[in-house]
C-alpha cells in the first residue's frame, strides 16, 4: 500500500493506508506494535474501537509521517519499481493443487475447525441478537472484532472447499456441530442467547448452514440476504413468544381465560434468491 501510494504521488495530497487491528481486549500490544505502520510510512489506519483510536493517535506524535513520506518521495524511482515487482505477486492467485492434495488432512481440519467456528460466532449474534459487528472469541478464545466481511471469507472458503473436493457435506456437517457445542460455550454468559445445541434447529443454525452449503448459489457469497431473512424469522418467533406470555398471564382477578396457548404461527423464511447468470 505504502509503496503504491508514494509511486502514484499521494503524497502530500492523499492517505496511505497500511494494517489494522482486530483484538479490541489488547490495547497494550497495539500501543507496542501500531506504531511501525507509520514509520513504514503510512498516514492512516484501521483501528477496532474509539478506545483504540485514541490510543492509536499517540503514535502520530511520535512519528512525523510527513517526514518518513518525504524521504520515501525523494527514493519514488526506486519506490515504484519495488511497487511494480510486488504488484505482480499479490495478482498470482495462490491456487492448491486440485482436491487440495498438497494439505494434510490435519491441516485442512484445523482450517474447516477454525472457518465453522467464526462462522458460527458471528452468526448467532447477527441473527439471534441483531447486532451486526462486534467482539467474537475465535477458536482459541480470543476476542475479535467481525463483520460480514470476516463471515464472507469463512463461508466462501468452506463452500470452495466442498466445491472442488477438499472436504465433503459430511465432514462439514461434522464439523460445524461439534462447533455449535463451543460457540455455545462461549456465550454461556450472554443475555437472551438462543442455544445452537442439541436442537440444531434456530434459525441461527439454517442461516449459518445456507451459508456453507448454497455459498456458490449466493451472488458473489455476500452474506446481507440471507442473515437479514433470517434475522426477521428469529424477531417474528421472539414476537410470537411474546404473545404467548400474555396468554398465558392471569387477565387478573383470579379469572384464568387468558391461560390457554397462542394461536399456531407457522414461520418460514423466503427462499434464497436466484443466482446470477
Amino acid at each position: 500500500n505504502v509503496d503504491c501510494g508514494v509511486a502514484l504521488k499521494l503524497v502530500g495530497k492523499g492517505q496511505i493506508g497500511k494494517g489494522m487491528w482486530a483484538a479490541p481486549d489488547d490495547m497494550a500490544k497495539m500501543v507496542r506494535d501500531k506504531g511501525a505502520q507509520l514509520a513504514a510510512g503510512a498516514s492512516t489506519a484501521w483501528v477496532p474501537s474509539p478506545t483504540a483510536a485514541t490510543l492509536h493517535a499517540l503514535h502520530y506524535h511520535a512519528t512525523s509521517v510527513k517526514e518518513v513520506q518525504g524521504g520515501m518521495a525523494a527514493r519514488a524511482a526506486e519506490i515504484a519499481s519495488r511497487a511494480s515487482s510486488q504488484a505482480a505477486g499479490l495478482m498470482t492467485i495462490p491456487l492448491l493443487p486440485a482436491g487440495g492434495k498438497s494439505l494434510s488432512a490435519d491441516a485442512i481440519q484445523r482450517d474447516l475447525d477454525n472457518n465453522a467456528q467464526g462462522l458460527l460466532g458471528y452468526v448467532v449474534r447477527w441473527v439471534g441478537q441483531g447486532v451486526g459487528c462486534s467482539k467474537v472469541p475465535d477458536f482459541d478464545n480470543v476476542q475479535l472484532m467481525e463483520d460480514r466481511a470476516t463471515l464472507r471469507i469463512s463461508s466462501q472458503h468452506i463452500a470452495n472447499w466442498l466445491h472442488h473436493g477438499v472436504v465433503n457435506e459430511e465432514q462439514v456437517l461434522e464439523t460445524v456441530k461439534r462447533m455449535a457445542a463451543v460457540v455455545d460455550k462461549q456465550n454461556l454468559g450472554e443475555r437472551g442467547y438462543k442455544p445452537l445445541a442439541p436442537s440444531f434447529d434456530g434459525p441461527e443454525w439454517h442461516a449459518a448452514l445456507e451459508l456453507i452449503f448454497k455459498g456458490r448459489d449466493i451472488p458473489n457469497g455476500y452474506t446481507e440476504e440471507t442473515l437479514s431473512r433470517w434475522r426477521r424469522v428469529r424477531k417474528a418467533m421472539e414476537e410470537v413468544e411474546e404473545v404467548e406470555q400474555l396468554f398465558s398471564k392471569d387477565a387478573g382477578g383470579g379469572k384464568d381465560e387468558l391461560k390457554k396457548p397462542a394461536p399456531e404461527v407457522q414461520i418460514s423464511p423466503s427462499p434464497p434468491p436466484r443466482p446470477h447468470a
